[in-house]
C-alpha cells in the first residue's frame, strides 16, 4: 500500500534513519536532501534509502552512495570511471547539483539504467532497473537519447512498508524513556493528565 506525505516529512524521516543507521549528521543531513529530490521528481529515493540503510552503506564508505555523492558534490573530479555502489539512484541527486554548479550535461547510468542531468537543469532518464540493490555505476558527458522527461511533483509517494522501515531505522535515535526521565518532568510524568 502506497501513501503521500509531504516532502518535507520524508525528508526529515530520511534524516533520521540514516542517523539511525550509523551515520554521522552531515551525512544524513544530505540523505535527507537527497530522498527529497528524488521523490520531487517521481523516483523511489526512500526506497534507495531503506536499502542504503538495510545493506549498512555507512560501514562500507568505498561503496556507500551518500559518500559518493557528497565527494563528487566537494568538487572530486567526474571523469569516466566505473565504480560499485550500494543504492546508486541516491547518487543521483549528487550528480544533478553537480551538473547544475558546473553548468553542464552529466549522466548517470548503470546496467539497465541511465539518469541524463539536461543543461536545462531537468532530468530525464530510462530503463527498467531502476531500484538495484547494488550496481557498477558510471558518470559522462555522453547522454543517450530516448530518455523520458521526469516531471516534478510536490507530494511524495511512499509504501507504508519503506516508511514503517525507516521510521524504525529513525527510532534508534530516540532515547528510551526512563522512570528518572519521567519523574524529572520529561513527559507526563508518573500521571496521565490528557
Amino acid at each position: 500500500m502506497t501513501a503521500v506525505w509531504s516532502l518535507n516529512e520524508i525528508e526529515a524521516l530520511s534524516r533520521k534513519a540514516a542517523r539511525g543507521a550509523g551515520y554521522g549528521w552531515g551525512l544524513a543531513e544530505e540523505s535527507g536532501q537527497a530522498v527529497r529530490w528524488l521523490l520531487a521528481r517521481g523516483l523511489p529515493g526512500a526506497d534507495a534509502l531503506l536499502t542504503a540503510c538495510q545493506m549498512t552503506a555507512a560501514r562500507a564508505p568505498d561503496s556507500c552512495p551518500l559518500t559518493y555523492g557528497c565527494a563528487l558534490s566537494d568538487g572530486t573530479s567526474i571523469s569516466v570511471v566505473e565504480r560499485k555502489v550500494i543504492a546508486p539512484l541516491l547518487v543521483l541527486p549528487f550528480v544533478a547539483w553537480t551538473a547544475n554548479r558546473q553548468e553542464k550535461e552529466l549522466c548517470l547510468h548503470w546496467s539497465g539504467a541511465a539518469f541524463a542531468i539536461l543543461k536545462s537543469g531537468e532530468l530525464a532518464f530510462g530503463g527498467d532497473e531502476l531500484l538495484p540493490d547494488v550496481a557498477t555505476v558510471r558518470i559522462d558527458l555522453e547522454v543517450p537519447s530516448g530518455l523520458v522527461s521526469a516531471k516534478v511533483r510536490h507530494r511524495a509517494e511512499v509504501s507504508c512498508e519503506t516508511f514503517v522501515s525507516l521510521s524504525e531505522f529513525a527510532a534508534k535515535t530516540y532515547a528510551p524513556a526512563t522512570q528518572a526521565s519521567r519523574e524529572s518532568g520529561a513527559g507526563a510524568g508518573l500521571t496521565d493528565n490528557d
